[in-house]
């Protein structure tokens, strides 16, 4: 009885710091989206600093914010939803916003806008000290890859942390999608 107690509660060590560890970011389910003003380098805003949620206002949307992601999992992410816009019922809108931390960062947006090409998928940029971090609650230590806004009429239905563009992740995103395409 003695070994079987110590063997559950080592059990249990290990796997508190598992879930103590698990990276927080954004807004929570059910809480709005608010106006911020990325900059925009690829995309139908190209060229501009119009904000997502005003122009786009109720419509079914996605928001990509990333920092420390790999750009493989981006540009696969990106391209995903490039076919999710392209096919919507509801006209669909999504962006990838980067957190840039310096003023040479920013090109790092471009070059990913010029790997994914043409797409309907907003590419832009915000600096780490835009006051759009906070409103958006995004996390931005390097444990946070990314965080993903699912949202409609500019309430958000669903979130993800560190979402990966693998069939399992792909598979969430769409069903989050289908919630709010409809």
């Amino acid at each position: 009885m003695k070994n079987a107690l110590l063997g559950t509660v080592a059990v249990l060590a290990l796997a508190l710091p598992a879930f103590a560890s698990a990276p927080d970011s954004g807004l929570k389910v059910g809480e709005m989206v608010s106006a911020f003003h990325p900059t925009h380098v690829g995309g139908p805003d190209k060229g501009t600093d119009t904000c997502p949620p005003c122009k786009y206002g109720n419509r079914p949307a996605v928001q990509v914010w990333h920092n420390h992601d790999d750009e493989e999992n981006l540009v696969a992410t990106i391209k995903h939803l490039d076919a999710k816009v392209g096919s919507s019922k509801h006209e669909l809108k999504a962006f990838a916003i980067r957190v840039a931390f310096c003023d040479g960062c920013a090109g790092e947006t471009s070059k990913l806008s010029e790997k994914v090409g043409n797409v309907k998928v907003g590419i832009a940029h915000v600096n780490a000290s835009d006051e759009a971090i906070e409103a958006y609650k995004y996390n931005i230590d390097r444990e946070v890859k990314n965080t993903v806004f699912v949202y409609k009429n500019k309430k958000v239905v669903e979130k993800f942390v560190n979402f990966k563009a693998d069939k399992a992740g792909l598979a969430k995103l769409d069903a989050a999608i289908a919630k709010i395409d409809n």
